[in-house]
């Protein structure tokens, strides 16, 4: 496994201007070798910077959004999670509720709500005090970041967006009169689980980037760990779901802290007239996507909303019809054929919302190789090659 963190930080520390501040990187989510997924984690978790220094949160885009949101309120609230973390970081699942975790949720904006995208959560936000947060999911009234003196309750990068390979990232800047201490973050749609600590220190070590890059990769290959188990014996037709697969999971996977963003096998051979057939765990197929399709939408005024044109099917295909069920009963699982198609009509996809086990068939009535992918996934592509 190759963390990306270990690849950009060479590039991305450097020393900065005033009283020789420098600055540490730590990556956000996760980039393997071995397959294309997500870890929801900061890698590594722990970082101890001086006042003056900038702690820089390098993200990984992976689909998945995520935010850096620190602050009193969020150390206070927080604070029964880290025991869970250490366990989520041996362990690479989420094995119980921890205390005060309806306190954590009532105490702090969440990125989603019933309405969408919680501004308060999704932008940058800084609040003095509690009573400074909005109570309308609009976003705040500071929304400038000042350097991080360690007395804001609230302090948020908001949501990261993407920026290309170099770019995804978000700088945290520690001000030359910030209190010692420790601090702890979170991203706030993955919540308190997927959070870490920062300590400041006038006197105390200072980290270093190269322990940092190896104390990441540590930790991330732990949290890899549940995940790729599975996927390996999915590539070995061990899997609970048999065939063409369109994401990865069984019951292992189900409290893991992360996922993999996979099609198996990712070259599919078949001749013409053949009907194909997918099982669905989760994702999307989408033929003739286009170049970039963001999954989140920012406004010239900052708002965040989710681009709501990925979830529906496209170009024609029949996507998922949720059943009619008592509430609290799983969905029935459904099998839906696409009919034909030679790779014309523009874009295609069946859209969301797919329960694991529904299957999804397609005839390929022409010769020709036809890459697809998981449109809301960047990086989860196949191939059909038709004969």
């Amino acid at each position: 496994m190759v963390l990306v963190g270990v690849v950009v930080a060479s590039m991305l520390s450097a020393c900065g201007s005033g009283g020789g501040a420098r600055t540490l990187t730590i990556q956000t989510d996760y980039a393997s070798d071995e397959f294309a997924g997500s870890l929801w984690g900061f890698f590594p978790n722990q970082v101890a910077v001086r006042p003056g220094m900038t702690v820089r949160f390098h993200q990984t885009w992976t689909g998945e959004a995520h935010t850096v949101t620190l602050g009193t309120r969020v150390t206070e609230l927080a604070a029964p999670f880290r025991p869970q973390l250490s366990r989520i970081l041996s362990t690479g699942v989420v094995s119980e509720e921890p205390p005060g975790y309806q306190a954590f949720s009532d105490g702090l904006p969440l990125f989603f709500n019933e309405a969408g995208v919680n501004q308060t959560a999704a932008q940058r936000c800084v609040a003095p005090t509690v009573e400074d947060l909005p109570t309308d999911a609009t976003a705040c009234k500071r929304r400038k970041l000042p350097p991080f003196n360690g007395t804001e309750a609230y302090y948020s990068s908001g949501f990261i967006p993407f920026d290309g390979v170099r770019g995804n990232t978000f700088d945290l800047k520690i001000a030359e009169d910030a209190n010692p201490g420790t601090y702890l973050y979170y991203c706030n749609l993955h919540g308190a689980p997927m959070g870490g600590e920062i300590t400041v220190t006038k006197d105390g070590d200072v980290s270093k980037q190269a322990a940092l890059n190896r104390q990441g990769k540590k930790e991330a290959d732990r949290l890899a760990k549940v995940l790729l188990d599975v996927y390996r014996d999915e590539k070995a037709g061990k899997s609970k779901y048999s065939g063409n697969l369109a994401g990865s999971g069984d019951e292992r996977s189900v409290n893991a802290f992360g996922a993999i963003n996979e099609f198996t096998p990712r070259t599919i051979h078949a001749k013409v007239g053949e009907k194909v057939t997918w099982t669905l765990i989760g994702h999307n197929l989408s033929f003739n996507v286009p170049a970039y399709a963001p999954i989140y939408i920012v406004t010239p005024d900052g708002t965040v909303t989710f681009n709501d044109a990925l979830r529906r099917p496209t170009g024609g295909w029949p996507g998922r019809t949720p059943p009619l069920s008592d509430r609290g009963t799983p969905p029935r699982l459904v099998s839906i054929d696409a009919g034909a198609f030679d790779g014309s009509g523009g874009s295609k996809s069946n859209g969301t919302g797919w329960t694991p086990g529904d299957k999804y068939s397609i005839t390929f009535t022409k010769k020709g190789n036809y890459p697809y992918a998981c449109i809301v996934h960047p990086g989860m592509i196949g191939k059909v090659v038709v004969s």
